[in-house]
C-alpha cells in the first residue's frame, strides 16, 4: 500500500492538469484583489475631487430659498457643488408622482444641462416652514446615466448641506452652535465579549465588523480549498479510468478499499501543498482589498481564539479537505475520463458553498441542539461553525466526538465505494453517465 501511495503522489506531482487549477487560483485571487481595488480607489478619490452639477426649482413664495442658494454657492468649493438654476412654469410639488418627475427631466433636456446630476425642487411653504422652525419637505430627483459604486454619495453632499444651513438658521439668536446639537457627546467605547471575558476598545460597530470578518471570510478560503481539493482528487481518479491503469490496479494482490485510501491518500497530501498555494493567494487578495482607499471597512482581527479551540479547528479543516477528496475520488471513479469528471465537479462545487453561507449567515446559538450537534459533526458544516463559536465563545466540550465522527464519515464513503468498487459495477455506472450525459 506504501508503494501506491507513493505513486500516487509522484503521478499527481507530475500531472499539469493537477497543478494548473491550484497555480490559477493561487494567482487569480490577487490579480482579482487589484482588479476590484484600483477602480474602487480611483471611484472614491473621483466621487470626491468631482464636482456635482444640481438643478434648483424654486417654487417658494418667499426669499428663503434664495438664502439658501446664496449659502450654497458661498461653500461651493467646499461640498464641490455647482448650482443651476431651473424654471418650470406651472409645475405642481407632487414629489412623489412619476408625472412629477418626468416634466422635470423634460426641463432638463430641453435646457441642454447634461451635465445635471440631481434636481432639487423646493416647494411653495419653504419660507413659512422655515419661520417656524419646522421640518421641511423637498423634492430630489437623481439623474442615473452611468452605474457607478460610489455615485449615490454624490447626493449626500446637498442633503448635507441643506441640513447644515436649515440647522444654522434654526439655531440663530441662541448660543448653541450646530457641531454642538449634531455632536453632543464624546463617546469612548469599549466591548465586552462575555464568553470570553475579553474586553476591546474602539467603535462597537467596528469591532461586530471585526468579529463578522472573520466569522464570514475566513470559511470562505475554506471552501474555495476543498473545492480545489475535490477537482483535483476527481482528475486524479478519471486519469486512471482514460488511461485505463485502473484496471490493472485492480488486479493487484491488494484489497479495493486499500486501493481506494492509497490514491485518497496520496491526493491528500498533494492537496495540503496546493491548499497552502490557495490560501496565500486568499491572504493576497484580503491583504489588496483592506489597504487604505477601498473603502471596504475592514479592520484586525482583536479576539484571540484559545489554543485547543485553534487546534480543533485546524483538525476540523483537515477533515473537510479529506472529506472533499474523498467525494471527488468516488466522483473520478464513476467518471470514464476528465471531461465527465470535470463535468459532475462543476455543479457539485458550487453545493459545497451552500452550507457553508448557511452557517454564515445564521445565528448559531437559536440552533437546537440535535441541529446544532448535526452542523459540528457533518463535513462541510463542521469548519465554519466551529470558527464562528471560537470567535466569540469557546468550542463545546463533545468537540472531539464530533471531530471523529467527521473523520468517520469520509472512511464510511470510502468503504462504501470500495464494496461497489469493481470493473463491471464501474463500467455499468460509466455508461450510465455518459448516456445521461449525452441526453
Amino acid at each position: 500500500m506504501k508503494a501506491l501511495i507513493v505513486k500516487e503522489f509522484k503521478d499527481l506531482m507530475r500531472d499539469p492538469r493537477i497543478w494548473i487549477p491550484f497555480i490559477i487560483s493561487a494567482i487569480i485571487l490577487p490579480i482579482m484583489g487589484l482588479v476590484i481595488s484600483i477602480p474602487m480607489k480611483q471611484a472614491v478619490e473621483e466621487a470626491m475631487r468631482e464636482y456635482v452639477h444640481v438643478g434648483v426649482v424654486v417654487l417658494d413664495e418667499g426669499d428663503e430659498a434664495y438664502r439658501m442658494l446664496e449659502y450654497f454657492n458661498e461653500n461651493k468649493d467646499q461640498f464641490k457643488i455647482v448650482i443651476h438654476e431651473l424654471s418650470i412654469p406651472n409645475l405642481e410639488f407632487k414629489p412623489i408622482e412619476e408625472s412629477f418627475v418626468r416634466r422635470i427631466i423634460e426641463a432638463v433636456e430641453e435646457n441642454g444641462l447634461e451635465n445635471i446630476g440631481m434636481v432639487l425642487v423646493i416647494p411653495p411653504d419653504f419660507s413659512e416652514k422655515v419661520a417656524k422652525k419646522e421640518k421641511v419637505t423637498l423634492g430630489i430627483v437623481m439623474i442615473v446615466r452611468e452605474i457607478s459604486f460610489f455615485g449615490g454619495f454624490k447626493s449626500y453632499r446637498i442633503t448635507g448641506l441643506i441640513d447644515r444651513y436649515l440647522g444654522e438658521r434654526y439655531l440663530e439668536g441662541t448660543n448653541i452652535t450646530l457641531s454642538l446639537v449634531t455632536n453632543p457627546s464624546v463617546s469612548y467605547s469599549s466591548s465586552y465579549i462575555a464568553s470570553k471575558n475579553i474586553v476591546i476598545f474602539g467603535e462597537p460597530s467596528a469591532v461586530l465588523t471585526s468579529l463578522g470578518f472573520a466569522s464570514f471570510f475566513i470559511p470562505i478560503i475554506l471552501m474555495i480549498v476543498t473545492v480545489s481539493v475535490m477537482q483535483m482528487s476527481a482528475t486524479s481518479m478519471a486519469v486512471e479510468n482514460e488511461e485505463k491503469t485502473l484496471e490493472t490496479l485492480l488486479t493487484f494482490p491488494i484489497s479495493r478499499t486499500q486501493i481506494l485510501l492509497a490514491k485518497l491518500l496520496g491526493s491528500f497530501a498533494v492537496s495540503v501543498i496546493g491548499s497552502a498555494l490557495n490560501v496565500a493567494g486568499f491572504i493576497a487578495y484580503m491583504q489588496i482589498m483592506s489597504s487604505p482607499g477601498t473603502q471596504m471597512g475592514m479592520v484586525s482581527m482583536n479576539v484571540l481564539i484559545s489554543t485547543i479551540d485553534l487546534v480543533y479547528i485546524l483538525v476540523s479543516m483537515i477533515a473537510t479537505i479529506f472529506f472533499t477528496a474523498t467525494l471527488g475520488l468516488v466522483i473520478g471513479a464513476l467518471s470514464s475520463d476528465v471531461r465527465i469528471a470535470g463535468t459532475i465537479t462543476g455543479p457539485l462545487s458550487m453545493g459545497i458553498f451552500v452550507p457553508g453561507y448557511f452557517i454564515a449567515f445564521m445565528d448559531i446559538s437559536k440552533f437546537d441542539y440535535l441541529t446544532r450537534t448535526i452542523f459540528y459533526a457533518l463535513p462541510l458544516t463542521q469548519p465554519i461553525i466551529m470558527i464562528k463559536q471560537a470567535v466569540v465563545s469557546s468550542l463545546p466540550l463533545e468537540t472531539p466526538i464530533y471531530l471523529a465522527t467527521s473523520i468517520a464519515i469520509s472512511f464510511l464513503i470510502i468503504v462504501i465505494t470500495a464494496r461497489i468498487f469493481s470493473l463491471e459495477t464501474l463500467s455499468n455506472l460509466q455508461r450510465k453517465l455518459m448516456r445521461l450525459k449525452r441526453r
